[in-house]
């Protein structure tokens, strides 16, 4: 088990896209997570060094703790892992501090500074057998290009006919699957629960 991801450097900032956990050897997909932002994982050994070098790097990176999370939740909810979870973001420039990053995203977006990095096409999302919604329940002060983000993937996903779950607030969003603290062993077992109710049946296991 292992991740990859690419990482850009543009500006001032680090991006991290294409990014995915492999079980296994096979690279079909065994599922896809829609998160915020990227946090923590970083380029192992000296990669970091090639990416100030080359502005792009695609190899392995340490597993964050979200990702721990994500893999704790695959091994309870398949008796089979050979494949690949895919994990996208509403934006995808680096910040551990969830309101701090949708800060950031509003900053460059309202400042042109943001790059072009397109949702994922009707037929990438058609390719997973099911979507995990995460992206949290943070609001920022000003967050209009966030909240367009995530109007804009729940149409892509509704249209895909793909089936879809999270953990869902009071307020209709989606909690992020692995808060920190005691919450967090209290919310992998929300997410595997929705899962077997919810996608389980909708789907045809391997």
């Amino acid at each position: 088990m292992k991740a990859i991801a690419t990482f850009q450097q543009i500006g001032e900032e680090v991006y991290r896209t294409n990014t995915y956990i492999q079980f296994g050897t096979s690279n079909q997909s065994l599922g896809a997570a829609v998160m915020l932002n990227p946090g923590s994982a970083k380029l192992n050994g000296e990669v970091r060094r090639k990416l100030i070098h080359t502005g792009s790097h695609t190899d392995e990176v340490s597993l964050d703790r979200t990702m721990k999370q994500l893999v704790k939740f695959m091994k309870a909810t398949h008796s089979k892992l050979n494949g690949r979870l895919y994990i996208y973001n509403l934006f995808y420039v680096k910040n551990t501090i969830s309101k701090e990053a949708i800060e950031l995203f509003e900053s460059l977006k309202s400042t042109g500074n943001y790059p072009t990095i397109t949702r994922p096409s009707l037929n990438e999302i058609q390719s997973h057998p099911w979507i995990l919604i995460g992206w949290g329940v943070e609001k920022g002060k000003n967050s209009g290009f966030y909240e367009l983000e995530k109007k804009k993937w729940l149409e892509l996903i509704k249209e895909s006919g793909i089936p879809y779950f999270g953990v869902l607030s009071k307020d209709n969003d989606y909690y992020h699957p692995n808060p920190k603290g005691p919450a967090n062993i209290e919310r992998l077992q929300q997410l595997i629960q929705a899962f077997k109710l919810e996608i389980e049946p909708n789907i045809i296991r391997n």
